[in-house]
């Protein structure tokens, strides 16, 4: 099923995929969204969307107000109506949290063995923090994007949501300047389809970002994902493609070229249709 909700107003919404069959968007206005009396309709997500319509004539006067983006997260997972163990949750980001401390969230989405996704506007109505959710989906084994917004739409099909939500490999690395970095080996469960996603900074790309190439190898099988400073107007940080994996184990490599010594924080993650029998650990 596919929603499209567009507005004028500033704006977060919010995407939640959990185990159980709903797809429920909340839209936030300009003015700061009164969380104790926010009905969430599970099942029914034309209801939500319809009864949290934002109201022009609120706004908010100072761009130095961050969004209370935390306090929704916070609210979603305190529900009693349905389970929400397990679930996927993806944001559209338009006004910036001002919080920096993450741990108690991550905290409480890591014991719900949930994964968090973000795509942030380059352009930001307010708030302080762009790299807060970023750090939010880079502990819980999500992606942590940032575009301009009219590229919203294209880059929301590349996440890995519907069809394939479910991590199974994740590591997070820091590199700076050119060079070659190894990371863990990655043995698939069984042979088939993954969905490889890839951020190489943790901001809308700067003229330092030049290319990364991840490549996977063993005797009898080869791959790679590149991405490079031509690629980044429509998806900005982020890059992601579907390949075949055989049930072997795969040597990773990162190559990576910046014009910077900035240390560059990077998410590397694969996903799958097939829900594993054990959940991958979480990557720092």
């Amino acid at each position: 099923m596919d929603i499209q909700f567009h507005t004028s107003l500033e704006w977060v919404v919010i995407c939640l995929l959990g185990t159980f069959d709903f797809l429920n968007f909340l839209n936030f206005g300009k003015k700061k969204l009164n969380i104790q009396n926010l009905d969430l309709y599970f099942r029914d997500q034309n209801g939500t969307i319809a009864n949290n319509l934002p109201d022009p004539n609120q706004g908010f006067q100072d761009s130095s107000i961050g969004s209370n983006v935390f306090d929704v997260i916070e609210k979603y997972f305190s529900n009693t109506e349905v389970p929400v163990c397990g679930s996927n949750i993806f944001i559209l980001l338009k006004r910036y949290p001002n919080e920096v401390e993450v741990s108690r969230l991550v905290s409480l989405i890591r014991s719900h063995h949930a994964v968090l996704h973000v795509m942030t506007s380059t352009t930001p109505s307010g708030g302080s923090q762009p790299k807060t959710m970023y750090s939010i989906a880079t502990k819980t084994n999500g992606m942590g994007v940032f575009v301009y917004d009219f590229c919203f739409w294209a880059t929301m099909r590349m996440f890995p949501l519907y069809d394939i939500p479910y991590p199974v490999y994740a590591t997070t690395t820091k590199v700076s300047g050119s060079g070659t970095k190894t990371f863990p080996d990655f043995h698939p469960s069984t042979s088939g389809h993954y969905w490889v996603s890839i951020t190489f900074q943790d901001h809308f790309p700067d003229d330092s970002f030049q290319k990364i190439t991840l490549r996977w190898a063993n005797s009898q099988d080869s791959g790679d994902i590149f991405s490079n400073s031509g690629q980044t107007s429509v998806y900005g940080n982020y890059k992601a493609a579907e390949s075949y994996w055989y049930h072997l184990d795969y040597n990773m490599t990162l190559d990576y070229y910046y014009l910077s010594q900035d240390v560059q924080n990077l998410q590397i993650r694969f996903y799958t249709s097939n829900p594993p029998s054990n959940w991958l650990p979480y990557s720092d």
